[in-house]
């Protein structure tokens, strides 16, 4: 019988530990998602920075005549 209450006992540990690690992963996707989002607003910016500079560099050279 006692055997029987050791097996259930950590039975219950893991599971309880299994249910926590679940809810961490969920947390974990959800950071993940969030910073993948973060992620490609600043390679819009970044894209939107190079076509701003490329042209003002072309305004420029039209201005100087080349």
């Amino acid at each position: 019988m006692e055997l029987i209450e050791t097996l259930n006992s950590k039975i219950d540990k893991l599971l309880h530990d299994y249910e926590k690690l679940r809810l961490e992963n969920i947390n974990l996707k959800q950071e993940l998602d969030m910073l993948k989002n973060d992620n490609d607003e600043l390679v819009r910016n970044n894209q939107d920075m190079f076509l701003r500079i490329d042209s003002t560099l072309t305004l420029i050279k039209a201005q100087k005549g080349e």
